[in-house]
């Protein structure tokens, strides 16, 4: 039966990656927090990010609500972090949470980090410790996580160029003491999309015009940071990624089978359907939009799924990259590798998650953002191996 199940989930994979002892793991709910089902559910605003602690703690920070909800291994709701404000342990707009390797909760704040360390009394990542000044020109609502190096120095997630052929995205680097000390750059490539379509209106007005800057399912650039501090990135159109120093240096690749999967035309005729009324929505002449490329006005879409949609590197080193096509039951499909660029395990999810906020990955415990495709209500969802592996 295993063997059964592992040739059906690596039938687009090549020999040569059919040959590696790969094993497969299922995961199962272990709680969900959306309506119906969670009392906290009707409570959450929009989910910026999301970390464990060492004790099992679910951490979820809410850019709407200002605060860090709390919920223990079993689920049940323990009082949040944090409330509005600019004090001490007061939060304006959290996001892109992250447990450091001393333990603290790291929250990114607009334009400052505050740190959470253990309450005695609880138990709990509760206790504000300190905070410090981040770059003040940040991307302060990007979803995308905290990393850490094991020294304690903290990748930050500063920017997405809009001009993307120059550079794709930004992390600085900051000291254990909240110093800046570096900042490493995700490469350009090729095939990026304008960060931001928009048109310009009268005098000094203009309208940023969302999901026209590329066309769907069109192969994206991923990328994300190492705890080695060093660039995992891939163009989207092949299954290969590169990990890269601040030098520009590859030291190792991420390779998988970059076969076509077909998309569905029921899938691809509802998705050119909702690109034209898009483009039927904007008020001026397509022509004066800036930033949509040709393929977008001539609605011009793929007929294959690219070969992934992200990457994560995680904490514990190895690092997962998330398939666009789905298994054959749907849901959620990882390739996660190891941190010599071996294929480690084949991670199936039940449901489908979201990309962003960062999802928090290890083969032992999953929590990601699930969003419903009928209401488009949020909801948390936390899993572990089937069968308690």
């Amino acid at each position: 039966m295993l063997r059964y199940v592992l040739l059906t989930l690596l039938a687009t994979y090549s020999p040569a990656l059919l040959a590696q002892p790969v094993d497969t793991v299922r995961m199962q709910s272990l709680y969900e927090i959306r309506e119906g089902r969670h009392a906290t559910a009707d409570s959450l605003g929009k989910i910026s990010g999301l970390a464990i602690d060492r004790v099992g703690n679910l951490y979820a920070s809410d850019l709407s609500a200002q605060r860090v909800w709390v919920f223990a291994r079993d689920g049940r709701s323990l009082p949040a972090i944090g409330r509005k404000g600019r004090g001490p342990g007061e939060f304006e707009a959290p996001t892109g949470i992250a447990i450091s390797p001393s333990g603290a909760l790291a929250v990114r704040d607009f334009d400052r980090v505050s740190s959470f360390v253990v309450d005695s009394r609880t138990g709990r990542l509760s206790r504000f410790d300190r905070s410090f000044n981040g770059p003040p020109l940040s991307e302060w609502m990007l979803r995308r996580a905290v990393r850490f190096a094991p020294d304690g120095r903290m990748f930050y997630p500063t920017r997405e160029s809009v001009d993307r052929s120059k550079f794709t995205a930004r992390f600085d680097v900051y000291s254990p003491a909240g110093v800046r000390v570096d900042s490493l750059i995700v490469p350009a490539f090729p095939n990026s999309p304008p960060g931001v379509a928009f048109v310009r209106l009268a005098g000094q007005d203009g309208r940023m015009l969302q999901g026209l800057n590329h066309v769907p399912f069109a192969p994206l650039p991923v990328w994300d940071i190492s705890p080695r501090g060093t660039i995992i990135s891939g163009s989207g159109e092949i299954y290969v990624l590169r990990e890269t120093t601040a030098t520009g240096q590859v030291v190792r690749e991420y390779r998988g089978s970059s076969s076509a999967n077909r998309i569905p035309a029921r899938e691809r005729a509802d998705s050119l359907a909702a690109l034209r009324e898009r483009l039927d929505a904007v008020p001026t002449d397509l022509a004066r939009v800036e930033g949509m490329p040709d393929n977008v006005r001539r609605l011009q879409l793929p007929t294959a799924y690219p070969p992934y949609a992200a990457v994560y590197a995680a904490p514990d080193g190895l690092v997962w990259v998330r398939r666009w096509h789905k298994g054959p039951t749907g849901g959620t499909v990882f390739d996660v590798f190891d941190a010599t660029g071996k294929l480690a395990r084949v991670v199936v999810l039940p449901m489908e998650i979201d990309i962003f906020p960062t999802p928090h990955l290890s083969l032992t415990d999953i929590a990601a953002v699930a969003t419903d495709p009928e209401t488009g209500a949020q909801g948390i969802v936390r899993l572990t191996p089937r069968g308690g592996r």
